[in-house]
């Protein structure tokens, strides 16, 4: 049965244990993803990354997976599939450097990246009044704003958006059919009504815990900037804002009291150069000054197309082109994946 590139596509990211990371690695390998999805178990696990487990689980879900299916089941829930090969696949998450091959999307995404506001899960009085300030500041600006859909400062931080009718964009670590915390069912549909609900994850992955840190970095991808509201030392927000920093972006900080333990986090991110806040109107600024560049998008594809041929490593390729190296091999990433889709 012959597939479009972005069917390929959706069909690899149906098998829990292939990411953006490993699509890659399989082109590269095989030349196209046609080619992979056809390939014998033992030919897969020639590909770095691949180990027999992952090898006897595509081979054995091969045959039921259709992403003719999986686009049915999505537009059941009213979403949409877009993929890397697609036009309408946001500019902004193509700054990470293996960006997500395949999005579900419930809602319409907003077209410029927003602002994270993410926390602990289990906040303070005064955390959770935090949440609401700041995030309300930004709806108020016409600032879209990102967070996890989960217990705690993403709750309150999406609850406030929706109530003052703003833009909030939900990141998701578990499907669309499947939504966690399922307490959220309601705020969920509020969002999507408004903003948008977004996955990487198909029909066929369960939750688990391994999709959270996955999920921080679109957070990322998706934000100009991440404020982190109260955190403790161990908190997933800490993972999301060292995505912002990977990537260039913008991180606040709320200080708090020195012997709070869910403060722990922010000061330490404090100490390594995230800017302290202490008002919603310290983040205006800050907003302003990084609206522009990033919505430029990709300026120097096919020069970078030219000098990636001619072999050229990527650090010699931000040089020649006086650009960030994160930016350079994000679009290496996605250059092979849409060479190798066809596209």
């Amino acid at each position: 049965m012959k597939w479009s590139s972005r069917q390929y596509l959706i069909a690899f990211n149906m098998v829990p244990g292939i990411g953006g990371r490993r699509l890659v690695a399989i082109r590269n390998h095989f030349g196209s993803l046609e080619a992979a999805w056809n390939a014998r178990g033992e030919d897969l696990m020639k590909v770095e990354g691949i180990g027999p487990k992952t090898a006897d689980r595509f081979c054995a879900l091969r045959p039921n997976l259709s992403p003719r299916d999986e686009e049915a089941w999505a537009r059941g829930l009213g979403a949409q599939i877009i993929t890397l090969s697609d036009q309408e696949y946001p500019t902004y998450l193509r700054r990470l450097v293996v960006p997500p091959p395949v999005l579900y999307v419930l809602g319409k995404l907003p077209e410029k990246p927003g602002i994270a506001v993410v926390g602990t899960r289990k906040p303070s009085r005064v955390g959770i009044a935090q949440a609401r300030q700041f995030s309300a500041y930004l709806a108020s600006k016409g600032i879209p704003v990102v967070s996890g859909l989960a217990r705690g400062i993403d709750y309150f931080a999406h609850e406030q958006v929706v109530q003052m009718g703003g833009d909030a964009v939900a990141v998701l670590g578990s499907n669309l059919g499947n939504l966690y915390p399922s307490e959220h069912r309601v705020l969920a549909k509020k969002i999507a009504e408004q903003g948008a609900l977004i996955t990487e994850f198909s029909s066929h992955c369960s939750t688990v815990p391994g999709n959270f840190p996955r999920r921080n970095r679109v957070i990322a991808g998706c934000s100009r900037g991440v404020l982190v509201v109260q955190a403790g030392a161990k908190s997933g927000a800490i993972h999301t804002a060292d995505w912002a920093l990977e990537m260039g972006l913008d991180v606040w900080a709320i200080p708090g009291e020195i012997s709070d333990p869910l403060r722990q986090g922010t000061h330490r991110l404090i100490k390594q150069g995230a800017a302290l806040v202490s008002e919603p109107a310290d983040l205006l600024d800050s907003t302003e000054a990084v609206a522009g560049p990033l919505s430029e998008g990709i300026t120097s594809r096919s020069s970078l197309e030219e000098l990636f041929e001619a072999g050229l490593h990527a650090n010699a390729i931000a040089a020649a082109l006086d650009r960030p190296i994160q930016e350079v091999l994000a679009e290496i990433s996605l250059f092979q994946l849409q060479r190798g889709s066809g596209i």
